[in-house]
């Protein structure tokens, strides 16, 4: 039946919205993760110039290194907030799908209701065989 196959691929969608919603939050984890490690970079980076044994040319490499780790931290910030928004965005479709879902659920119930009460009232309304065991 045309119901039961929209509902199939109704259910179909929910699960590969779902799919997607994990998949965006592993790249959104990644993408932490990546930040995290930056951060313990640019922190044991900050703490050894602290110790002061640098020379002159070793402390413009470091401060290099501190302006591009700055730099990769700004853009992983930029890529989280991105991927934040397109798990957000993911999350709102699969609500969506899950509720057209339901509503294809209902239907599809109420319909199957409505042809049951149909068959009763058929089967009520034929006319019945006259009994021969009646004189």
């Amino acid at each position: 039946m045309a119901g039961d196959r929209r509902l199939e691929r109704m259910e179909r969608l929910v699960r590969v919205q779902e799919q997607m919603r994990r998949a965006a939050e592993i790249d959104l984890a990644a993408t932490r993760e990546r930040a995290a490690v930056l951060e313990a970079d640019r922190a044991a980076l900050l703490g050894s110039l602290g110790g002061g044994g640098f020379g002159h040319l070793l402390l413009e490499a470091a401060n290099r290194r501190l302006r591009t780790l700055a730099a990769e931290a700004t853009e992983l910030e930029a890529q989280a907030a991105r991927q934040a928004e397109t798990l957000r965005e993911r999350g709102l479709a699969g609500k969506r799908a899950e509720a057209m879902q339901e509503r294809l659920e209902e239907a599809h119930q109420r319909e199957a209701e409505r042809r049951a009460i149909l068959d009763r009232l058929d089967g009520i309304a034929r006319p019945r065989a006259p009994d021969a065991s009646l004189p």
